[in-house]
């Protein structure tokens, strides 16, 4: 969404012309990643093979709490990101 909301601004320099047809697309956005994630990590079990090649590294680290603030953070960050993007560069009526 952040990489959509980037190329509506800068790009295209305007947004949907419908709540509709912004919702269809987001929509088929997650659809997409959705198929292509369970395609990847549940039929292909891809998943396992990372929590077995890390658990026991995760078990033995002694900044798991720094770790995992960092991974909430980069997380988190697309949508920092897309509420300082509306705040600085409010869309002109």
């Amino acid at each position: 969404m952040f990489l959509e909301t980037l190329y509506l601004r800068f790009l295209r320099h305007a947004w949907y012309s419908s709540q509709a047809v912004a919702m269809l697309f987001a929509m088929s956005v997650y659809l997409g990643i959705g198929i292509l994630f369970h395609r990847i990590f549940i039929v292909n079990e891809y998943d396992q093979k990372i929590y077995n090649k890390y658990a026991q590294a995760w078990d033995r680290n002694p900044n798991k709490k720094r770790d995992l603030f960092i991974s909430a953070f980069i997380a988190v960050m697309p949508y920092l990101l897309m509420m300082a993007l509306k705040l600085v560069f409010p869309r002109p009526h």
